[in-house]
């Protein structure tokens, strides 16, 4: 962890968001993570072995990666992606194990995901992918899907919703277009991987303005990132802090080995 000898860790910083960003309807856990191991495999530089975290409304849970290490399976687990080879995923209180193939799919609606790496196919334009769940798990007027699509991307730094296909959008922007389309239709989960590095660091301030105000509302984020400036950001008030050591979390401050 040479990479990271100027980052601060700041093991006590733990807050949750005001109680009003609650409901009585809410499960007590909008993702839960029991015991959860996911061998690596083709797609992943590492699995993850026994992680336990559950992340509740309002809660924002930021995961430090090696700065050698970019992909693994954590957010393709809680998105119910990956089957994991022991433990269980709860998502709004259903195992994806055993949910129905159409109960998965409306629940995905629910999540919203900055991938790691390029994931804009080619065959679609650019708008068109940012608002094609919304399209496909809503009943909402396609009108009002484009308008707070483009606010969004007024949000992230575009000037509007871009057309096109994704070859004629710099890698930036594709990036501050991939952050608009996380937040599109209100999620209940965003899924953040490590998505700075492709985004230049004005855009960092809307990306933590935006995860607050979702929290606000309820929402849950899981955030990973091997970024010493979103580590460090003063405003962003994680719920919890965990590092990635390998396949293992550790909730920071624990000795290197822990489980």
């Amino acid at each position: 962890m040479a990479a990271f000898a100027s980052v601060r860790f700041f093991e006590k910083w733990e807050t949750r968001p005001l109680a009003s960003a609650r409901t009585m309807n809410e499960p007590a856990n909008i993702l839960s993570f029991d015991d959860v191991t996911v061998e690596p495999g083709a797609d992943y530089e590492a699995g993850i072995a026994g992680v336990n975290l559950q992340l509740a409304p309002g809660d924002l849970v930021l995961v430090l990666l090696d700065a050698e290490l970019d992909s693994i399976p954590l957010a393709d687990a809680a998105e119910g992606l990956v089957a994991p080879a022991q433990g269980t995923l709860r998502f709004l209180g259903e195992d994806w194990q055993t949910m129905a193939a159409d109960r998965m799919a409306r629940q995905r609606g629910r999540i919203g995901r900055v991938f790691e790496g390029d994931h804009w196919p080619s065959d679609l334009d650019v708008d068109q992918d940012i608002t094609l769940a919304q399209r496909h798990h809503t009943r909402r007027a396609l009108k009002d899907i484009e308008e707070e699509a483009a606010r969004l991307c007024r949000v992230f730094g575009l000037p509007g919703l871009p057309g096109g296909r994704p070859s004629s959008l710099s890698r930036h922007d594709l990036q501050r277009a991939a952050c608009a389309r996380a937040f599109l239709g209100a999620p209940v989960l965003i899924l953040l991987e490590n998505p700075t590095p492709s985004i230049s660091a004005d855009v960092i301030p809307a990306l933590v303005k935006t995860i607050h105000e979702v929290r606000q509302r309820g929402a849950a984020v899981l955030w990973t990132t091997n970024d010493p400036q979103v580590w460090n950001h003063p405003d962003l008030r994680p719920t919890l802090r965990r590092r990635m050591a390998g396949s293992h979390m550790q909730v920071m401050g624990e000795p290197e080995g822990a489980a």
